[in-house]
C-alpha cells in the first residue's frame, strides 16, 4: 500500500487545499532536517559561550585563540537565521499557517510554554541568590528592580531575558501568530511581504514587537521556499565550494569586517549545513545523530541554564593551548550533558518534562 501524501496549498490560491503534491518535501527531508538542527543548536551553544573576542583585530597578531574568536565572530552567527528559516519551511510546508487558532494554541504549547518555565525557573533562581548577595552585577539585577527590569527578565520585554538564549523562541512565537494572520496574503504575495519585512528589519520599524527582527524576513524566506516547492536536493554536490567559500568569507570579515559580510556568512553557513546533511544522513553515524536529534529542543532549552552554572563557579578561557582545547570540548560536553539529563528528568517525570518542552524530547 502506498503511503498517504501529506496536503501542500496551492501558492496562488487562499481557497483552500490544491491537488496533493507528488512528493511531500518535508517528509522527504525530514531526516536531513533533524540533523541541521541537531548541528545548528551545538552551534548555538558554541556562541553563546563566553569568549571574549578583540575588538582590534590585527592579522599580523594572531594567538592561540584566533580560530577560537574567528568562529565566534563569523560562522557561528548564522545558526540562528537558519534555524528560522527552518522553522518557516516548517510551517508553510504543513500549511498550518491556515490552520488559525488550532496552530496558536499549539504554537503556546510547543513555543510559549517552554520559553516561560525554563526562563522563569531562572529568574527565580537568579533572585533568591541576588537577594542573599550572590551573582550581583549580572546583566539584569533584579533586586530592587524596575517593572521593567522585570519585564525583561520574566518576559524579553524589550531585550534579552534572563535565560538568554531564550530570546529566540519569544521572537518565534510572535512570528509565528503572525504568520497564521497574514498567512493567506502570504501565500498570494509572498515577494512583496519579503521585501517588506527586509525593510522592517533594516530600519527595525517593529520596536520591541521582534527582538532580534531579521528573523522576521528570514521565517517567511523559509516559507516561501515550502511554497515554492525549491527542489532542496540540487546543490548537494557544491559542499565542498560552499565550505571552502565560507572560510574565506569568515577570515574576511573577522579581519576586515563590513556590514554586508554577515549576510554572506548567513547565506553560505546555510548552504554549507544543508549540502553537510546529505552527507550526514547516508552516513555510517545516520542513526546515531537522528538519535541524538531528538534531544535538540531540550539542549536549546537548558544550554543557558548550563552555561550559567560553568560562569558560576569562576570559569573562563585563557590564551593558551589548553584554552583553546577548553572551548572546543566544553561547549560539546555542554550540550551532551543537557541532553543527558534531560534523558533522566524524562525518566523520572515523563509528562512534566514533555510538558515542559512542548511535547518534543521526551
Amino acid at each position: 500500500m502506498n503511503a498517504p501524501q501529506t496536503i501542500l496549498y496551492d501558492t496562488q490560491s487562499s481557497r483552500g487545499p490544491a491537488a496533493p503534491v507528488e512528493e511531500d518535501m518535508l517528509r522527504k527531508n525530514s531526516k536531513r532536517l533533524s540533523i541541521a538542527r541537531l548541528l545548528l543548536i551545538v552551534l548555538v551553544v558554541y556562541v553563546h559561550f563566553p569568549l571574549d573576542v578583540p575588538s582590534v583585530r590585527d592579522i599580523g597578531e594572531l594567538s592561540i585563540l584566533t580560530p577560537a574568536y574567528l568562529a565566534n565572530a563569523t560562522f557561528l552567527r548564522f545558526s540562528v537565521t537558519i534555524l528560522t528559516i527552518m522553522s518557516g519551511f516548517i510551517m508553510f510546508s504543513k500549511g498550518s499557517d491556515l490552520e488559525g487558532m488550532t496552530t496558536v494554541s499549539k504554537k503556546v504549547k510547543t513555543i510559549l510554554i517552554p520559553f516561560l518555565f525554563w526562563n522563569i525557573s531562572l529568574v527565580a533562581l537568579l533572585f533568591v541568590a541576588q537577594s542573599a548577595g550572590l551573582l550581583s552585577g549580572q546583566r539584569l539585577d533584579l533586586v530592587g528592580a524596575s517593572w521593567q527590569t522585570w519585564a525583561d527578565a520574566l518576559f524579553s520585554y524589550s531585550t534579552r531575558p534572563v535565560n538568554y538564549p531564550l530570546y529566540f523562541l519569544r521572537d518565534l512565537f510572535v512570528i509565528s501568530v503572525l504568520a497564521v494572520a497574514i498567512g493567506r496574503v502570504f501565500r498570494k504575495y509572498p515577494v512583496p511581504l519579503i521585501v517588506a519585512f527586509m525593510v522592517v528589519a533594516e530600519y527595525n520599524l517593529d520596536g520591541h514587537l521582534i527582538l532580534r527582527t531579521p528573523m522576521l524576513p528570514a521565517f517567511f524566506i523559509g516559507g516561501a521556499i515550502a511554497l515554492w516547492r525549491v527542489p532542496l536536493d540540487k546543490l548537494d554536490s557544491g559542499f565542498w565550494v560552499f565550505a571552502a567559500m565560507l572560510l574565506a568569507m569568515c577570515c574576511i570579515h573577522y579581519f576586515w569586517p563590513s556590514q554586508n559580510n554577515g549576510t554572506y556568512i548567513a547565506i553560505l553557513g546555510g548552504l554549507t549545513i544543508w549540502t553537510l546533511t546529505a552527507r550526514l544522513a547516508n552516513g555510517p553515524f545516520a542513526d546515531r545523530l537522528l538519535m541524538w536529534s531528538k534531544y535538540s529542543f531540550p539542549i536549546y532549552l537548558m544550554h543557558g541554564i548550563a552555561i550559567f552554572a560553568v560562569l558560576a563557579v569562576g570559569f573562563t578561557i585563557e590564551p593558551t593551548i589548553f584554552g583553546l582545547l577548553a572551548w572546543l570540548i566544553v561547549p560539546l560536553v555542554v550540550a551532551a550533558a543537557c541532553a543527558v539529563g534531560f534523558r533522566v528528568f524524562s525518566m523520572v517525570m515523563p509528562k512534566f518534562a514533555s510538558f515542559v518542552t512542548g511535547g518534543r524530547g521526551a
